[in-house]
């Protein structure tokens, strides 16, 4: 899926004098003021002794303010990156940076052990000095361009027949279409070139399943279908039939099926009992598996 974030993250600073009181004074977690970013507001929540798994650690988390315009199950994409401010070279060094997916049932993302006190207070760091310190994070908001698909497969779809019978068939110069008939709420039709389509030289049949409804299709929507295409021997019951596997189609491929489908020779041979008093049967066999849709 194609994403796009913020040209700048939103940086916010939290800065502590006399760290070393916090824990005195019982203060083992202090969650910061709110601060916007990509339209959210978030906070930093710190514990400077550490979370319950963080130990000898200073744990520090993200959280999200749930939007009030959100309702119901929400989600919020962030990537984000924690900072520490080395104040004897006068830079800002990321602890750990990542992306989560913020939302109603997990509203904040962190680190449990973000920092070692070790770490923290070995002065040749720059990280605590005279007591002081100085925590950031960096958010970009991630926002979806909906380029991507979600394939919805069907269990145990319905097989549905229709049967198409072509009469005073020797007369037919184009292509002809079957009427339309429905398949799992998508409607379908035949097509058959009757000298075959601009492949076959007058040599076979063409015999195409089309899909009425993809032509409307956004460039984002499929419909999957198996199907099988018979023409029906009205002698001995020995039909000739093509099974196809599963077909996607879409606004660019509506129609799925077969060029040469059967030789000419066979199906106006009166022997092989197809084409009877100039007329053929063709069936479909069709069943819908799957539907892909925008993924939103």
């Amino acid at each position: 899926m194609k994403k796009s974030i913020d040209a700048l993250p939103r940086r916010y600073l939290l800065k502590i004098e006399s760290f070393s009181l916090l824990s005195e004074n019982g203060i083992y977690k202090y969650e910061s003021n709110e601060f916007e970013s990509g339209g959210f507001n978030w906070k930093m929540i710190i514990h400077g002794d550490g979370d319950g798994d963080g130990e000898d650690h200073i744990s520090v988390y993200l959280a999200i303010i749930k939007p009030s315009s959100l309702h119901g199950v929400w989600e919020v994409n962030a990537s984000f990156s924690f900072l520490i401010f080395d104040q004897i070279h006068d830079n800002y060094n990321v602890m750990k940076g990542m992306e989560r997916r913020f939302r109603n049932i997990k509203t904040e993302w962190g680190l449990s052990k973000c920092i070692s006190h070790e770490t923290f207070k070995n002065p040749s760091n720059g990280y605590l000095v005279n007591d002081k310190s100085i925590f950031g994070v960096d958010v970009y908001v991630i926002k979806n361009h909906g380029i991507g698909e979600c394939m919805s497969l069907l269990n145990d779809s319905n097989v549905y027949k229709h049967e198409w019978k072509i009469t005073e068939f020797s007369e037919l110069k184009n292509e002809v279409y079957s009427g339309e008939f429905t398949v799992e709420g998508y409607k379908w039709k035949l097509s058959l070139y009757p000298t075959g389509d601009s492949r076959q030289n007058g040599q076979s049949i063409s015999v195409f399943l089309e899909s009425v409804d993809a032509k409307g299709f956004d460039r984002h929507k499929s419909v999957g279908a198996k199907f099988s295409i018979s023409v029906k021997n009205q002698i001995s019951g020995d039909h000739h039939k093509n099974i196809g596997g599963a077909n996607w189609y879409s606004a660019a491929s509506y129609s799925w099926g077969w060029s040469s489908f059967m030789r000419c020779c066979e199906l106006n041979d009166p022997k092989k009992g197809f084409l009877i008093e100039d007329c053929c049967i063709l069936e479909a066999e069709v069943s819908v598996v799957g539907v892909v849709n925008c993924l939103t």
